[in-house]
């Protein structure tokens, strides 16, 4: 997309639901390198991955998980989060008490995530 489009290189957001959030999580260990953020909604890593995680450490990463949420338990944002607090990652993990897995909402009630992708930016 950066070869097709004017798109600047030290603003690369990621950000996904559900399966987007693993993939979001899963660009980040392929590409830490170009991301500047991610915004991971109810997502996780595959277990093959969890000895990659302090590969995020310098990624800014917001990330919310509702507590309600049948479809993926919050232990897969829980154990990214230990694992990166232990090797001193850059991660904010909100927890949303009651809510289930539809948690997409975010992006149009909290204004400030938006704000927040765009304070983060990667040095090239």
């Amino acid at each position: 997309m950066t070869a097709n489009y004017r798109i600047d290189k030290s603003r690369v957001h990621i950000t996904g639901i559900s399966m987007g959030g693993y993939g979001a999580y899963t660009a980040a260990l392929d590409h830490p390198d170009k991301i500047a953020a991610i915004v991971p909604l109810c997502g996780g890593v595959n277990d093959s991955d969890t000895n990659r995680i302090c590969t995020l450490k310098d990624i800014p990463i917001l990330t919310y998980h509702g507590t309600a949420d049948k479809e993926i338990s919050t232990h897969e944002t829980k154990r990214i989060a230990d694992f990166l607090n232990k090797c001193e990652g850059n991660i904010i993990f909100q927890r949303i008490a009651g809510e289930g897995h539809g948690i997409q909402y975010l992006y149009e009630t909290e204004y400030w995530i938006c704000e927040w992708l765009l304070m983060k930016r990667k040095s090239l």
